[in-house]
């Protein structure tokens, strides 16, 4: 019977090693908490969690709010409301309803010609 002698891959000695260095500063984390005072050993406990939490979202959230904000803002959306809202409006109060309208008008051509340009412009 031959023996497998195979090396372990990177990326599996990589992940040991980060889960590894987690413990470790988890467990000087949990030894300072337990060093303090009773009264103040949760208040340390939810400050530790909240950081963590903070400074994780963080490192993702630019990379997302970067990825799609372009995409997702087109003025046509809001025009189609605004001119809903005017319509009555028109019948209320008649200058407001105008403006309304006239806005929604300028907005949905943006949000038309914006439309048109994205979609005629080659990908990045």
């Amino acid at each position: 019977m031959a023996e497998d002698h195979r090396t372990p891959e990177p990326a599996a000695d990589r992940e040991r090693e980060l889960d590894a260095e987690i413990e470790e500063l988890t467990r000087q984390i949990a030894e300072r908490v337990n060093g303090a005072g009773p009264e103040r050993r949760q208040d340390l406990r939810e400050y530790a969690i909240e950081l963590l939490k903070e400074r994780t979202e963080l490192a993702d959230a630019p990379r997302a709010a970067a990825a799609g904000t372009a995409d997702r803002t087109n003025p046509l959306g809001m025009a189609i409301l605004l001119g809903l809202v005017s319509v009555p409006l028109l019948f209320l109060f008649l200058p407001v309803g105008l403006t309304m309208l006239a806005v929604a008008m300028v907005m949905g051509s943006w949000g038309i010609l914006a439309t048109i340009f994205r979609r005629s412009s080659p990908p990045r």
